[in-house]
């Protein structure tokens, strides 16, 4: 709230519910659910990336839609880097794609996957949460956030607080986050500079929307677009 200047009365209002319902979570440090789901849109923030800096685990209509496509974006990190015009042209392409109803619920999270509390841990949540694995958040960082190139398991290391994340690396992420910078800096206390989300972002954000066999089909278009294009390298 305080980094939109809002009081509770105007959030309470924003979100359609009564002011008492946020004075509560305030004083109890634990939000509903339900009241989650509400607070989110009129924070400007993705319902799912919401439960998760709540700390509370992400419903299950809230999720990736299959989760045999996490990872699957590495797929097309090449061409949306560096083909002209594959980011608008695949994102066009995501969003004319019909919604299908999930086939299976999303899956207990491996043990490597579970993350302690702290920013790394939050940060390393929402890159899963846009179904980036450690390897496609590691090329989508240098790639699509002009920052450092590191290793899968560094950004593993990030999540478990074993490697510190800096205001600059947290900049880097910010770019293809899909959460504005402003929102960065007050969910895990570490100043990030004060730029808009690469064209990517949202993207990658839609995605997250698609099955695998969806996925695929955006691969296709991808392939194609490179062959037309013929970008230099």
């Amino acid at each position: 709230m305080a980094v939109r200047g809002l009081t509770t009365r105007t959030l309470a209002d924003l979100a359609l519910v009564a002011e008492r319902e946020i004075i509560a979570a305030e004083r109890d440090g634990r939000t509903a659910p339900a009241l989650l789901r509400r607070l989110a849109p009129a924070l400007g923030l993705h319902r799912s990336d919401l439960f998760l800096i709540a700390d509370q685990p992400v419903p299950d209509d809230l999720a990736p839609a299959d989760p045999d496509a996490f990872g699957l974006v590495r797929g097309v990190i090449w061409e949306l880097i560096h083909v002209p015009g594959a980011v608008d042209d695949l994102h066009r392409f995501i969003g004319a794609l019909p919604r299908l109803p999930r086939t299976a619920p999303p899956r207990p999270l491996p043990p490597h996957l579970i993350y302690p509390a702290g920013p790394g841990g939050l940060l390393v949540r929402l890159l899963h949460n846009r179904n980036l694995t450690w390897l496609t958040a590691a090329y989508c960082l240098v790639g699509l956030g002009g920052g450092p190139m590191l290793s899968a398991a560094t950004i593993g290391v990030i999540g478990r607080g074993g490697k510190q994340l800096t205001p600059a690396l947290l900049t880097h992420f910010a770019a293809f986050l899909d959460i504005g910078s402003r929102d960065l800096t007050a969910i895990t206390g570490i100043d990030c500079a004060d730029e808009p989300p690469g064209p990517a972002a949202a993207l990658l954000w839609d995605a997250r929307l698609l099955t695998a066999g969806q996925f695929e089909q955006v691969k296709a278009l991808a392939g194609k677009l490179r062959a037309e294009r013929r970008p230099a390298v």
